[in-house]
């Protein structure tokens, strides 16, 4: 028998069209302005901030809103970690973009290049400014 190894497809990937800097300090007081009692752990000491429209897209090509909710096995902190990841590719791996936990459910965050802090639920690809309940953590 033998094996064929399969030719390496690279994916397109879209990139954002357009970016700003913003230093660890930025956005921590950006984040910190809006949720003071909110833990925030952010891991590098510069990131990118894009459209809202760069997110919607990349979001539209995305394919985490289409995995199916299991209580407990693939639930909203699976669907936010999975996205996630999604985010963590050349070209978009630099984005202010992250998770954050409530008192009851997992989300994204993103601050976008006019500093708007944005939630994404992941589970419907749908971006909001608002955001119900108490933050336990955020991490960037």
């Amino acid at each position: 028998m033998c094996f064929f190894r399969k030719p390496k497809v690279e994916p397109e990937t879209i990139k954002p069209t357009s970016t700003r800097k913003a230093s660890f300090t930025e956005v921590f007081q950006l984040i910190a302005e809006r949720f003071p009692d909110c833990p925030i752990y952010l891991s590098d000491n510069e990131y990118l901030l894009c459209s809202y429209d760069d997110i919607a897209l990349f979001l539209a090509q995305d394919q985490t809103n289409k995995m199916e909710y299991q209580s407990e096995v693939y639930d909203c902190d699976n669907f936010s970690y999975r996205l996630m990841g999604q985010f963590s590719i050349p070209g978009w791996s630099a984005l202010a973009f992250g998770i954050v936990w409530s008192a009851n459910h997992a989300f994204n965050v993103f601050i976008s290049e006019d500093k708007k802090l944005l939630f994404v639920e992941p589970q419907d690809d749908s971006i909001s400014e608002n955001m119900e309940g108490d933050l336990r953590f955020i991490i960037m």
